[in-house]
């Protein structure tokens, strides 16, 4: 497919979804664009977002960051809409126009705006090849071709953001850049990223390779650029932080945030046995993202509304609660440390079980105030908790299981 038909199949998916307010949500957007056959994938490109971003003149992004995770809308820009919904793609389209690469300060897409990675799906399987062996991608095995290793794709871009938030960790010379990936191969020995001064790319720098030190041809160049070599990223400045006190006293959960905000992150078979009274249940599987996000909006406010329910959620949440906390009381393990990229602070995971006390549904994200307490802020699925958890360190739980995780699809638009 040339460049002038996915121009204009991007004009047509974007007409398709367009709400009143003209922003789309890219999961519903991502969906329009692959019944036209587009699999944006095949560009190279494992997030919509970082496919749309060569389109700026046709299709402008922005994200909603009011809750922990971020999500991106898009919307057509007025001079790109040449085709109108329901048309067959035409031949002519708006000029391309060099537009340089906005600086989002999104910590998903820093990566992306400081160097072009070439095709990911080769740049990742270097890494995952030169690196000791772990599971990198949820469930019993590998997802599509392109999109493989979506742990290990999160790993590297929010923990690039990360050592941008440490004093140089990120180093530069006027050829070569690098960075320390925090990964290690099957001797312990650190992996650096390396990169040379892009030409002909938007970004400042561009891939080379993933190296050892002193170690084949980018090995022997980072060790000649660099007389000091890049240090990994931090997360705790005290080691005590990484562990769950349980002479404090149980966290106390922000209920309306967990309950009625985040009402589409708690079990939905949870939920289709607590119904508020006179609220009608939807079949979900049918949905967009869009009616879904409206969907579970109403169903939290519908809770609120209805305190008898309200009240049981809450309780149920209270005896999961007690029940993790025992957990940790068990196995100091429990408790996971976890990264908030989004917020740039450092968090505990624990365990919450909903429906069946033997397995767990959510996450509860914990933080030590300055009192010595535990502040529940929110409740994380756990492909979102694994993810920030291996940005630490590789989880060694009982609960937080990477073959055990079912993503879902539209978590990666």
């Amino acid at each position: 497919m040339d460049q002038l038909e996915i121009r204009n199949i991007i004009i047509q998916s974007a007409g398709k979804c367009v709400t009143k307010d003209n922003w789309f949500y890219l999961a519903d957007f991502g969906s329009v664009l692959r019944s036209f056959g587009f699999d944006f994938k095949s560009t190279g490109n494992l997030k919509l977002s970082h496919f749309l971003s060569e389109y700026a003149d046709l299709i402008e992004l922005k994200q909603d960051e009011s809750s922990e995770i971020p999500v991106t809308l898009g919307r057509l820009v007025a001079e790109g809409s040449q085709v109108k919904p329901n048309e067959t793609p035409v031949r002519s389209v708006p000029a391309i126009k060099p537009i340089p690469r906005r600086i989002s300060g999104s910590p998903k897409n820093a990566l992306f705006e400081w160097a072009w990675l070439g095709d990911l799906k080769t740049t990742l399987n270097r890494l995952r090849e030169l690196a000791l062996y772990e599971q990198w991608f949820y469930g019993k095995k590998p997802g599509n071709e392109i999109n493989q290793y979506p742990i290990l794709f999160n790993y590297l871009i929010y923990t690039f953001y990360r050592l941008t938030q440490e004093k140089g960790k990120v180093l530069e010379t006027e050829e070569f850049a690098t960075f320390n990936t925090g990964l290690v191969d099957k001797r312990y020995e650190p992996i650096y990223a390396l990169f040379k001064k892009s030409k002909y790319k938007r970004q400042k720098w561009e891939f080379s390779d993933f190296c050892i030190a002193g170690e084949d041809w980018a090995g022997k160049t980072l060790v000649r650029q660099f007389s000091k070599l890049p240090e990994l990223a931090n997360y705790f400045n005290n080691t005590a932080d990484m562990l769950f006190d349980v002479s404090a006293e149980e966290p106390k959960l922000d209920y309306r945030h967990i309950i009625v905000e985040n009402t589409d992150r708690l079990p939905l078979n949870f939920l289709e046995e607590n119904i508020p009274q006179g609220f009608v249940r939807e079949d979900t599987t049918k949905m967009s993202y869009q009616q879904k996000m409206l969907y579970f909006e109403r169903f939290g406010q519908a809770i609120e509304e209805d305190a008898r329910v309200y009240r049981f959620i809450k309780a149920r949440l209270d005896d999961a609660l007690r029940l993790a906390i025992k957990r940790v009381k068990w196995n100091y393990k429990t408790a996971i440390p976890m990264y908030f990229p989004t917020r740039n602070i450092m968090s505990l995971l624990l365990p919450l079980a909903l429906v069946d006390d033997n397995q767990v549904d959510i996450a509860l994200v914990t933080e030590k105030t300055q009192s010595g307490s535990y502040l529940g802020h929110t409740i994380l699925p756990l492909a979102w908790a694994y993810s920030n958890a291996r940005l630490v360190c590789r989880p060694d739980s009982d609960w937080l299981i990477a073959q055990n995780i079912i993503q879902d699809e539209a978590e990666d638009e």
